[in-house]
């Protein structure tokens, strides 16, 4: 109803046309669900598959001649076991420091000057599986020319023009800044796997099997040669370092999702280093070799023809997702090298982590209460509305986030009975996550300068390079048994003594004898494995 007063007039306000604008108030104010970018726990394991799988299925089974099948299978069922625990210890060891990336690891527990050692080792690793994959992929596509056009010149079936040309059709992928853009890449690599073993069962049924393949599968021999075939199934399972990185782009971080992506990599790595090696000796036999490939080129029946097609595309999509971990190496050295930006960033963090009294904590406390008091009071209106409940139950939800991230404690372990209490363990409650991405933040020319010199360094030694056995024998036993058994098992044991956590069970207790037993093994396994490899040569 409306009074007119003079020139103006007043609005009496009716209580039903108020109750509707309330109404529409609240559809106004109520807060829309945010899409989070990212990926889940299977796409995640999938990229970790995508680091290392598919080299193995080629690699594996030559492997298995020289240890023997059976003992190969054995030495492997406990290598799985053990590759999970490195993984739990990893993500122990990120919630007890707050540190997310071996680079952060390294500074924050060595000092400094580990991030050059850590993040070469990464990088020979990771830069080195793809001038296998380049040769393999150019040897292959040679054979498959050779088969198409029998008069096809020298020129087109020369590592120059195969290699180059691969590495124009990939450099797309390769320039990627997320491995997250590479989640397909990982999805087909699988898929394409799993087709590939399909495929060669089926060629093992309808061709003339081994005569005698138990003979092949019982033989073992420890010698030299035995111990220099062993680092190739160490680094088939080298997932460790790309778990950060494939971690960092799930979509709801957690400890528990971590540790799932990492086990289900271990385990369908398993599978499929089992299934291929007995197909290859029901093939082959003896006669099987160091690259299962070799046994198909030059066989012009059909199936052998397409094994080797599919494994060309298994090459195509498998190069960049190695490929990123290490030029993400290579990055982190010259970005520390040229901003220092990983130990200023660990520097601050340690600054953070050491508060100088207790006043200060109290200070940092009183400092949350206000805020929520200041929260409550802008919100204003009745307290029992929706509204004013939506809007308090967001506030709380993002200040929980916060914390999550930034307070390691808040983070479950991979179960209770290994969690330490936090009354008795100071961890880094007051110390952020560090960003192990730091390196996107250099000028985007350095970025792309630094990712075409590495792929133009792989892309020349696949074609140059003959024989690399020897030079990928010493890469994967240094890098294979530093990454997965020796690094994390060193990280764990250093975090537990500079943040005091109290070893009070018996579970604690088991995991600090455990690690330091990689400790030992792995260090020991790096300098025999690598007197074997060379001895072998």
């Amino acid at each position: 109803m409306n009074v007119r007063i003079g020139k103006f007039t007043k609005i009496k306000h009716d209580p039903e046309v108020q109750s509707q604008q309330k109404d529409k108030d609240k559809v106004d104010v109520a807060p829309q669900p945010q899409k989070v970018a990212g990926i889940g726990v299977f796409m995640c394991a999938l990229t970790l598959l995508g680091t290392r799988l598919g080299g193995g299925i080629v690699g594996i089974p030559g492997a298995n001649k020289t240890i023997g099948y059976a003992t190969f299978q054995s030495i492997m069922s406990v290598y799985v076991f053990m590759g999970m625990f490195s993984v739990w210890m990893l993500f122990r060891v990120r919630e007890i420091t707050g540190k997310a990336s071996y680079s952060d690891l390294g500074i924050y527990l060595f000092g400094p000057w580990s991030i050059y050692f850590i993040n070469a080792v990464v990088a020979l690793a990771q830069l080195g599986f793809p001038i296998i994959f380049f040769i393999v992929f150019g040897d292959v596509a040679k054979s498959l020319i050779h088969e198409i056009n029998p008069e096809a010149g020298e020129f087109w079936t020369s590592r120059w023009f195969i290699h180059s040309l691969l590495a124009v059709l990939m450099l797309y992928l390769v320039l990627q800044k997320e491995i997250q853009s590479l989640k397909y890449a990982g999805f087909a690599l699988l898929g394409m796997i799993s087709v590939f073993i399909i495929l060669l069962f089926l060629h093992f049924l309808v061709s003339d099997p081994d005569p005698d393949p138990s003979e092949d599968l019982a033989e073992t021999t420890v010698d030299v040669e035995f111990l220099s075939k062993l680092p190739t199934m160490i680094s088939s399972f080298s997932f460790q370092p790309s778990l950060f990185t494939a971690f960092a782009s799930l979509k709801n971080k957690t400890t528990a999702n971590g540790l799932k992506a990492g086990w289900i990599a271990i385990w369908v790595a398993y599978a499929t280093y089992t299934i291929t090696p007995l197909l290859g000796f029901g093939l082959f036999g003896e006669e099987v070799e160091s690259n299962l490939l070799k046994n198909l080129a030059g066989d012009s029946r059909t199936l052998p023809i397409i094994l080797q097609i599919v494994f060309l595309i298994i090459a195509i999509v498998h190069i960049p997702i190695i490929f990123f971990i290490g030029k993400e190496a290579a990055l982190i050295i010259f970005d520390e090298a040229t901003r220092g930006s990983y130990s200023k960033q660990s520097g601050k963090q340690k600054v953070q982590a050491d508060p100088s009294s207790e006043k200060e904590s109290v200070h940092e406390e009183n400092k949350d209460d206000q805020f929520e008091k200041d929260e409550e009071e802008q919100e204003g209106g009745d307290e029992n509305s929706p509204v004013h409940e939506s809007n308090q139950k967001s506030i709380h939800e993002l200040k929980s986030d916060i914390k999550e991230t930034a307070n390691p404690k808040y983070q479950p372990s991979m179960s209770h009975s290994l969690e330490v209490p936090n009354k008795k363990v100071k961890e880094s409650t007051d110390v952020k996550l560090t960003n192990p991405k730091e390196y996107l933040n250099m000028h985007p020319g350095f970025y792309y300068m630094v990712t075409i010199i590495c792929y133009f360094v792989v892309v020349i030694l696949s074609i140059v390079v003959g024989d690399v056995s020897v030079f990928f024998g010493l890469i994967g036993a240094t890098a294979g048994c530093w990454n997965i058994i020796a690094g994390p098992a060193s990280f764990y044991v250093i975090a537990i003594h500079k943040h005091k956590v109290p070893l009070d069970t018996w579970q604690s207790k088991l995991s600090y004898i455990i690690a330091w037993i990689y400790c030992i093994l792995g260090y020991g396994c790096m300098i025999v494995f690598n007197i074997c490899v060379i001895l072998e040569a």
